[in-house]
């Protein structure tokens, strides 16, 4: 299990000459060679959204020029406390009316959790029910989708102010990775940019999607490859051998979080906060 890192400050200021066309990956890696550049006349587009223009800068996306098209519903930072990551999620979605520390209580009420944990999508979107009406967000709509993360539909609702909670396998700086569902972790999906006009077809130039995503390790957004944190999600397959060495007891679904109760190749779709 890794560690939370220190938080990130801004990053280094990005060199004179950027292509659109580089990877964030690509480009994070010059710009730690180039600390000398200010940031005047960068991710113009988002300066009305402080939060959005400094993930856009720190990944280097859409630098130069407004993306095809985005949409962003930012949330405010709630860190986690212990294997709480859902339900930080959670309370981040409903503002901090309900606590994280109460979501779990009804967690351990209701069955679902021991500790925080959440490895069953079933259970998320009954914990999120109860959490939205206990914070009077009666309009919300949340429902539980299996597959199709990287699909003109899902992509559509997230252009129409939709937010994902999308279980991952996190990496030791939280960005989606495949480690057979032994670093599972929960992130919430409040932003998307499509970088270049693809056609009609869009949804099929899987590179050229980014998510904006907040969660329970970091105070800081983040932004990741649609298509890399769709290959996690269809990654969870197993509960960590090394969680199950560490004196908790855990509550996982029928068939585990690789089966249909757990959590591979799930998500829950928000609509209406």
């Amino acid at each position: 299990m890794c560690t939370i890192p220190p938080a990130p400050p801004l990053p280094p200021r990005p060199p004179p000459v950027l292509s659109d066309n580089h990877s964030p990956t690509e480009l994070t890696k010059i710009d730690s060679q180039n600390p000398s550049y200010d940031y005047s006349g960068l991710c113009e587009w988002a300066s009305e959204q402080p939060c959005l223009w400094e993930v856009c800068i720190k990944y280097n996306l859409c630098l130069k020029s407004a993306p095809y098209r985005y949409k962003f519903n930012n949330c405010n930072s709630i860190l986690q406390v212990g294997p709480t990551c859902g339900l930080a999620a959670l309370s981040m979605l409903v503002k901090g009316k309900v606590t994280a520390d109460k979501i779990l209580n009804i967690a351990k009420l209701e069955g679902y959790s021991n500790n925080g944990e959440m490895f069953s999508c079933i259970n998320m979107a009954k914990l999120a029910e109860k959490v939205f009406s206990l914070a009077d967000f009666n309009n919300v709509k949340c429902y539980i989708r299996n597959g199709g993360l990287v699909s003109k539909e899902i992509i559509d609702k997230m252009l129409e102010g939709a937010v994902l909670l999308v279980p991952y396998d996190a990496d030791c700086n939280h960005s989606p990775c495949l480690k057979n569902g032994h670093t599972a972790h929960w992130g919430i999906i409040c932003g998307i940019i499509i970088i270049k006009d693809a056609g009609e077809f869009y949804d099929s130039c899987q590179n050229n999607i980014y998510v904006i995503s907040r969660h329970g390790k970091s105070r800081f957004l983040a932004a990741w490859s649609l298509a890399d944190l769709a290959k996690s999600n269809k990654n969870l397959w197993e509960f960590s051998p090394k969680r199950g060495d560490d004196g908790l007891k855990y509550i996982l679904p029928e068939g585990g979080i690789g089966g249909k109760e757990g959590l591979r190749n799930q998500f829950l779709v928000i609509e209406g906060l």
